[in-house]
């Protein structure tokens, strides 16, 4: 057997220990954490990692409670309605005169009206009811009061063509067609037709009417109003 000599000792123990630290030294490393984040820089201090759930709404942008502003969800409000006004130019809007507000044209068109029930329901329907010789009386007041408006013409050409009876009621033509009032207008061409249904057309089909003045006065007064009335509800005229 060889045998070491006491200085081979002193050589030899240092290098085995560096040996040993240097092995031990490849094959023990130090522990790292599984999660990086998760290491406390100081013990005591909370972790600086952030919560999963919130690490995925950061990435997902702070957009609050509500839908994402890159995938806005469509409104459920419904589409407006278009509303379409009436046309009213294809509306016959009423005459406006002070002669509808006299208390004596009210008191008279109600007494009319009476006098309509009894005389007129010869041949025209008054409130619904009477004979069907004639159209109803509140579409034949609204022709007349239509009529009223070409009044004019007509006489114009009743003068061309039957000079006798123009001249006949030439006072009576003058004052129609001097009164700038619509109803006034009409109520004095119905005094006229009242009295001589044919005084400004001999075709006329309504008969003689013996009437009272006052009946006259009633009778007129009852028919503008019902005109009126007509107009305001949209009763056709008659052919």
């Amino acid at each position: 057997m060889r045998h070491f000599r006491p200085r081979q000792w002193s050589i030899l123990l240092p290098l085995a220990l560096i040996s040993a630290l240097i092995s031990c030294g490849k094959t023990q490393s130090p522990a790292v954490p599984a999660n990086p984040s998760m290491e406390s820089k100081n013990p005591g201090e909370p972790t600086s990692a952030k919560d999963p759930l919130q690490i995925e709404r950061s990435s997902l942008g702070d957009a609050g409670p509500g839908p994402s502003s890159s995938n806005p969800i469509p409104s459920q409000e419904p589409d407006p309605v278009e509303v379409v006004e009436p046309d009213s130019s294809d509306t016959e809007e009423a005459p406006v005169s002070l002669l509808l507000s006299e208390p004596e044209f009210e008191r008279r068109a109600k007494l009319g009206h009476l006098v309509a029930k009894r005389r007129c329901i010869l041949c025209h329907k008054v409130d619904g009811r009477g004979a069907i010789l004639q159209p109803p009386l509140i579409q034949v007041s609204v022709r007349r009061l239509e009529r009223m408006k070409i009044i004019s013409e007509h006489l114009d050409q009743l003068q061309a063509d039957d000079p006798d009876r123009y001249q006949a009621r030439v006072d009576l033509f003058n004052s129609i067609e001097a009164e700038p009032d619509l109803l006034r207008k009409m109520s004095i061409w119905l005094h006229g037709y009242l009295k001589q249904p044919t005084f400004d057309n001999p075709q006329a089909k309504m008969p003689l009417q013996v009437l009272k003045p006052e009946e006259i006065d009633q009778l007129a007064s009852y028919v503008i109003q019902l005109a009126v009335e007509g107009v305001k509800q949209g009763v056709p005229t008659p052919e």
